[in-house]
């Protein structure tokens, strides 16, 4: 609302002569119609009740979305859990099956039987085994044992030359002449005393084991050679093949161009092992627990879902999946 010109008169006829012309209140009556009007005035009681009322209907819609949201996850708690049973169910029907049709029975003949179905077998198989409870237990080194044996006696009925075995911790590093013992006399038990296979035993940082004697050996029985793995041999190994060839390039020995990767990789290769064309995880899911990265490049790797512990079918079902791969190497 603008001023009239009788009132912008006055006001301008008063400020001229200094707002002596005009008092307080006839300056505070003429600008007040121009004023808006003030707003009215609610009680504070009403007030808080309006708040009150807002945040009681605001709680409530809280409330409702959170029991909603657990309801979701609730059944999708319930499915997922329903489907995880299914899956541990059917994988242990299939293996326990699998293991009633298709068992060693500790005979290498029945090992070349399920495998004779294969179009290949790979060269060399590598295994990850754990070490149960960090090794506080009496029996946790000798199951360890066991197992390797085990897998050892399946190699060797395959006809397999080459078995690296990784566990994390290096334990079985540690007795070498008791596990070549313990290899020896499985393949013993398999083969017979005088049909077993010869056997090395090797890893890095310790002499290789031989067999004293080289017996009477079929046509189709091939020696097996044993490797033994840790975690150390993948950090260590390649912080001293670094070493070494630093002191090597300030000695002037070689140049810095000659430092490949080929050159790399074959040292590599016989300071720890040679790549392996299988690696078999025996734990439910893959967990290569520190395993050397540089060996594994164009390694099919291979673990059964749901499955505890070491078993024939999943070794078996192992050399079924290294058929079955195909490998693209590119140029």
């Amino acid at each position: 609302m603008s001023f009239t010109s009788r009132d912008t008169k006055l006001y301008r006829e008063d400020e001229k002569a200094g707002h002596k012309t005009l008092d307080v209140k006839e300056r505070e009556k003429l600008v007040r119609n121009y004023l808006p009007a003030p707003p009215k005035r609610t009680s504070s009681r009403s007030h808080s009740r309006k708040r009150k009322h807002e945040k009681s209907h605001f709680g409530i819609r809280k409330f409702l979305r959170s029991q909603l949201y657990l309801l979701l996850y609730i059944f999708v708690h319930a499915i997922f859990s329903v489907y995880v049973r299914i899956r541990i169910a059917y994988h242990a029907v299939s293996l326990r099956v699998l293991s009633i049709l298709k068992y060693h029975h500790n005979t290498p003949d029945y090992v070349r039987r399920d495998v004779s179905t294969l179009k290949r077998l790979p060269r060399h198989v590598s295994i990850i085994l754990t070490l149960e409870d960090g090794g506080r237990a009496g029996d946790a080194l000798e199951k360890l044992v066991n197992e390797a044996s085990e897998v050892a006696a399946w190699c060797a009925s395959a006809g397999i030359p080459r078995l690296s075995i990784y566990e994390r911790t290096g334990v079985l590093k540690r007795y070498m002449p008791q596990m070549h013992r313990a290899l020896l006399q499985r393949l013993k038990a398999w083969f017979g005393k005088g049909q077993a296979p010869p056997l090395s035993l090797s890893s890095r940082g310790a002499s290789t084991i031989h067999p004293s004697n080289r017996e009477y050996l079929p046509h189709d029985y091939v020696p097996l050679d044993v490797v033994l793995i840790s975690e150390e041999d993948g950090r260590e190994a390649m912080v001293d093949l670094t070493r070494v060839l630093v002191q090597m390039v300030q000695k002037e020995k070689i140049s810095a161009n000659d430092i490949t990767i080929d050159v790399l990789d074959n040292e590599l290769s016989e300071a720890v092992m040679q790549e392996p064309d299988l690696l078999i995880s025996f734990e439910p899911y893959v967990d290569l627990q520190g395993y050397p990265p540089w060996p594994i490049r164009l390694t099919e790797i291979y673990c059964a879902p749901d499955n505890e512990g070491v078993g024939y079918q999943v070794f078996l079902r192992g050399l079924r999946k290294y058929t079955e791969a195909t490998f693209k190497l590119g140029k």
